[in-house]
């Protein structure tokens, strides 16, 4: 890849001409708007991530999904676009240095489509946007719905969590206030004015209420605000997993339980370094 869009593409989305040189796993990204080809993803990444059952891994497979989105939302915030669309990569499952299954979207032909003309930002973006969740991630997620046999509603909710705590890191690092001020307008288009419909669903499912929670910090620091998820990542459905603190699923009797184990360990290892000094 050669322009500066492509490198980001490549250095934060995964999204890259480069075939990883020895794949777990590939498939063609037009077979994962299919039944048989989400199956076929599911089995072979089910192992890998030693889910417990089907679901696992294509619940694991939507949060990583959510990072596609993204790179589609950092090239509407850049007024370009280069085309996703599922017929034009090739998803493999390498292993990570770190003894992790991970994901690379390889694209086999670089199309830049036309950025908008001055004054229509709004439509170009409502037509892009529109055609990026229509067309090519709700078949993904109807044919994962049906291929784990999972309610549709859980899989949509996925993506939220995981997109806001995109956008904010894009937030973080922008260089202005004007520019942090366009990014949380692409959150509130893409969230509270995309139509339903475009999801197939009769309201935007990217549309949540957060709730926050307190996590415990070190002893004598306030604790942090952090979200809980929109939707559950099943990480208790792998081997030697649990429910997350954040889990929407954990209750609330158990969520204090575990934030007391939390701070008892945080105790313990502050007791431990002031020993050691």
């Amino acid at each position: 890849m050669q322009s500066s869009l492509q490198h980001v593409l490549a250095e934060q989305f995964g999204v890259t001409t480069e075939s990883h040189p020895e794949p777990l796993f590939t498939i063609a990204g037009s077979r994962l708007s299919t039944v048989d080809g989400m199956r076929e993803l599911i089995n072979a990444y089910s192992p890998l991530m030693k889910a417990l059952e089907p679901a696992a891994a294509c619940v694991y497979f939507m949060s990583r999904l959510g990072v596609l989105n993204m790179a589609v939302h950092g090239m509407m915030l850049k007024d370009e676009f280069i085309d996703l669309a599922l017929e034009l990569w090739t998803l493999q499952i390498y292993m990570h240095n770190q003894g992790y299954a991970e994901f690379r979207y390889v694209l086999h032909d670089i199309r830049q489509l036309e950025g908008p003309q001055e004054g229509e930002r709004s439509a170009w973006r409502k037509e892009r946007l529109s055609h990026w969740y229509g067309t090519h991630i709700r078949p993904i997620v109807e044919a994962a719905s049906l291929a784990a046999d999972m309610d549709i509603t859980h899989l949509w909710k996925l993506f939220p969590t995981r997109m806001r705590y995109m956008f904010d890191r894009l937030k973080d690092q922008a260089g202005s206030e004007q520019e942090q001020l366009r990014i949380e307008e692409e959150w509130t288009f893409v969230t509270k004015e995309l139509n339903g419909q475009v999801f197939g669903r009769a309201g935007n499912p990217l549309n949540v209420k957060f709730i926050y929670l307190d996590y415990p910090s070190a002893p004598g620091e306030p604790d942090t605000q952090v979200r809980m998820k929109s939707g559950c990542c099943m990480f208790y459905c792998t081997e030697g997993g649990y429910y997350c603190y954040t889990c929407p699923r954990l209750k609330p009797s158990e969520r204090e339980e575990r934030k007391a184990q939390i701070r008892e360990k945080l105790a313990l290892e502050a007791a431990s370094k002031a020993a050691a000094t």
